[in-house]
Parts: C-alpha cells; structure tokens; sequence
C-alpha cells in the first residue's frame, strides 16, 4: 500500500513540476504568474488558498470549480498518507505503548537551547530512549550531532552512552563549550562521561564500533543510530549503514535541507554532475529508481516550506516580494543577466525594513555602485509593481499546497528502500513535532528484530 501511496503522489507531482521548480526570486522577471498559474487560477488572484484548502479538508462537497477540484486531489492524497503513517499520539500508544516520565534536564537548569531546538529535544529523547530499550541497542551515535542539544539530554536524562558525530570541527567545539555553560548551572554535568564527541566525516567504510572504542575507551557492539535535522544525503547515509551494519539495531531519523540531497538522475545545478551510482542519493527504492524519478532542485527546496507555518506567517511574504522586485532592479539598473542563481542576498536584517532600506542594504551587500540609482528610482519601482505583490503571495501559497506531497514522495521513499531492504523490520513514519514550531516533523524510525 506504501508503494501504490508512492507512485500515485509522483505520478500525480508530474505535471506540476515546472511550477514547482520555478525560482521565485525570478517570479517577476520571468513573469511566473502568467507563465505557469493556469487562467482559471488566475481568475482567483485575491483568495486565500489556504483558507479554501482548510475549508475544504473539513467539508465533503462537491467541487463548483477547477480550483476546488485541484486542491480536493492534494486532500485525497493527504489523506491517503495519513493511512500509512503515525501521529505522535498513534505512535506512543501502540507502538511504544508507555509513555517515559523521565524529568528532563531541562526544568532545573539552562539549556542554551532555542524554543523550537527544545521542544524538538524534549519530544525526540524520550522516543529514542524506548527505541533503544526495545531494540537492545548499547549504545546511542547522534549522526550530525551539531551543538549536542539531543545527544547530551540522551545521555543526562537516561545514563546512556552517546556519541556525537559532527563532520565540522568548529561547530563540534561549540557544542563543547555549551556543555560547559550548561555545568555551570548543573554541577553534575561536569562528570558526564556518558556523551563524547568526535570530528569525522562518516562514508560507507566508517566502522562504528572501532569509532566508538577509539572515543570511549569502551566496546559497544550494538547501537541506535539518530539524527535531528540531519542535513541533505546525510539521512540516506543514515538509512545506508542501517541496511548495512548488522550491529546497527535502530534508526530515529529527522530529516531537512532536502535541497542538499543529490539526485540520481537530475544534475546538480553547481556541479553539473549527477548522482546515479550514489546510494544514498534520491530515489533510494527500486520503483523509482526503475522510473528514473526525477524532483528538481527547487522542488525539493519547496519541500521545506510548511503549510501550517506559512498560513501561519501575516506578512504576505514579505521578505520574498523585496527580493523579487530587487532581482528587477538588478537586471535592469545594474544589467545583471547572467550567473542571477549564484547572487545570495539571505536575510538583509533582521528588523522589519521598507523596501528603499532594504535596496540600500542589499546593495552594500553585494558591493553595487549606489550611484546608478536613486530614492525616486527606488520608489519608482515599488509603485510600478506594487499591484503585484498579492498576486505573488496567492503564487507562494498555490506552489506551498504542494510542499507537503513533495516532502512525502522523499520520505516515502524512504520508507518503502527500508521495507524493500530489511523486509523483517519494524519501520514507520512519525509527524513528531508541532508543524508550527517545527516544520520539519516527520522522524523515520526502523528496528530490526531482535534475533538478526
């Protein structure tokens, strides 16, 4: 059924492709909205799709139009995931079936931690601590361990060895020294021997338990292998040594940065390379691979997007709508036509900005001359597009219904490599987090039984 689920999403994505690998930054000077909203769309330029998606995911009407029929097709496959996936809740009561009441660190110290990293931790540590418990797994390895903020509560919360594996080295040390901070305030974190971290970059010769004995001075033949927020091929190559590694016993996998992921059969856009014998490039399953499946780069960065978090954000994107109407100007005003992909302006400031500060800033940034352009050109331009800026935001949300299915097909086909390569494993797929704090929700966990 997971398979047929699979299918269905990527034969249903394939004609919207296009769309969804569109750049948005260049959603004026390529003129996306006629280009690839179709008429009937655009007849609705002013509704909220979001509203009318929400709307329609709790009526059973019928469809008056293109419009509902097209958004009642991505419901029906929303639903249909929800058949072959866990809720956090689902999860906790059938398959973990107790629910941990460890303390956690947090309530009797600082943690250096943000709102979102917190409640991300809270809820993973306790779900890896069971896993662990019903996998017999020895030991923990934090795959992409950054900071440390899931693999020290691990091992704080439930005296469990755990190992971080981080390939920067200056982010390894910070994580160092938060742990240090986070002494100060809980004396008996100064002797916690139970987390280590090692500066390694992981591929498909990397021994675990040679890294683990070389850190820890100890043997661990068995081991749980997690990841929060591990970043582009990094969860494959999670995946990868789960199929592989026979003292691998479990996996707790959250995903993102899906733009990073490389693609067998479509070339990076930097390299100009493709990926067709790495494998821990996407498509992982054999359907997909069979059907050369294809994302694109920009779709796969729309995954990322959250519905819930978007319909969420008041600004009408307003931070897209400024770099969309910078990329005219620079076109225009400065006769940049070429290499546009490679200009990275990122967050300007961090403080609310009108457009003109925002044109000044940017310009700074990537070292323009301020003297082809004035406050009254710099207006000029706001007045001359201004009508075009809700029309932008009605595009965004229309490409955002997608992001969900885009970012299933990923996971999914994950999930069915896992079935297909370990047919005796336990595996599912977790909505974890609160889609608002935490757009990246889903966490992939397999277990082995217990006598392979």
């Amino acid at each position: 059924m997971t398979e047929e689920i699979l299918i269905g999403i990527r034969n249903f994505l394939q004609p919207y492709l296009p769309l969804l690998n569109s750049h948005n930054v260049d959603y004026l000077i390529r003129d996306h909205w006629s280009t690839y909203v179709p008429e009937w769309i655009r007849q609705e330029e002013r509704i909220n799709l979001y509203d009318l998606f929400e709307q329609r995911y709790q009526e059973s009407l019928s469809a008056k139009n293109r419009l509902e029929g097209l958004i009642d097709e991505i419901i029906e496959w929303r639903k249909k995931i929800e058949r072959v996936t866990y809720t956090r809740e689902k999860f906790e009561e059938e398959i973990l079936r107790e629910k941990d009441q460890t303390k956690s660190y947090k309530f009797i110290t600082r943690t250096f931690m943000s709102q979102k990293k917190e409640h991300e931790v809270d809820i993973l540590a306790p779900v890896i601590n069971q896993l662990a418990n019903m996998s017999n797994a020895d030991s923990i390895i934090d795959y992409g361990s950054g900071r440390g903020y899931l693999g020290v509560q691990i091992s704080h919360d439930y005296d469990r060895n755990v190992l971080g594996i981080e390939s920067c080295e200056a982010t390894a040390h910070s994580g160092e020294r938060r742990l240090e901070l986070i002494s100060k305030y809980q004396k008996e974190l100064n002797n916690n021997k139970k987390y280590k971290t090692t500066s390694t970059i992981v591929n498909s010769e990397t021994n675990f338990e040679n890294l683990f004995y070389q850190t820890f001075d100890s043997y661990s033949s068995s081991f749980l292998l997690c990841g929060l927020h591990a970043c582009g091929s990094l969860s494959c190559s999670l995946i990868y040594h789960f199929v592989e590694n026979s003292a691998v016993r479990a996996i707790a996998n959250v995903a993102c940065c899906y733009h990073l992921l490389e693609e067998k059969f479509v070339p990076n856009p930097f390299t100009k390379l493709s990926s067709e014998n790495d494998p821990c490039s996407f498509p992982l399953s054999y359907r997909l691979i069979q059907e050369k499946t294809k994302l694109g780069r920009n779709a796969r960065m729309l995954a990322v997007q959250s519905f819930e978090r978007n319909k969420a954000d008041q600004t009408l994107n307003a931070g897209l709508w400024y770099r969309a109407l910078m990329q005219v100007i620079l076109v225009e005003v400065y006769q940049l036509t070429s290499a546009l992909e490679d200009i990275k302006l990122g967050k300007i400031n961090r403080k609310p900005l009108t457009f003109e500060e925002y044109v000044w800033k940017a310009l700074n940034k990537l070292k323009l001359d301020k003297t082809k352009i004035t406050s009254d050109i710099i207006n000029d331009y706001w007045t001359r597009y201004e009508s075009c800026h809700l029309q932008l935001h009605t595009f965004i949300q229309l490409k955002v219904l997608f992001s969900g299915l885009i970012e299933m097909m990923i996971l999914l086909d994950r999930l069915v490599f896992l079935q297909e390569s370990i047919p005796t494993a336990s595996s599912y797929l977790v909505a974890l987090f609160d889609p608002i704090k935490s757009p990246r929700r889903w966490c992939l966990i397999s277990l082995k039984e217990k006598n392979i």
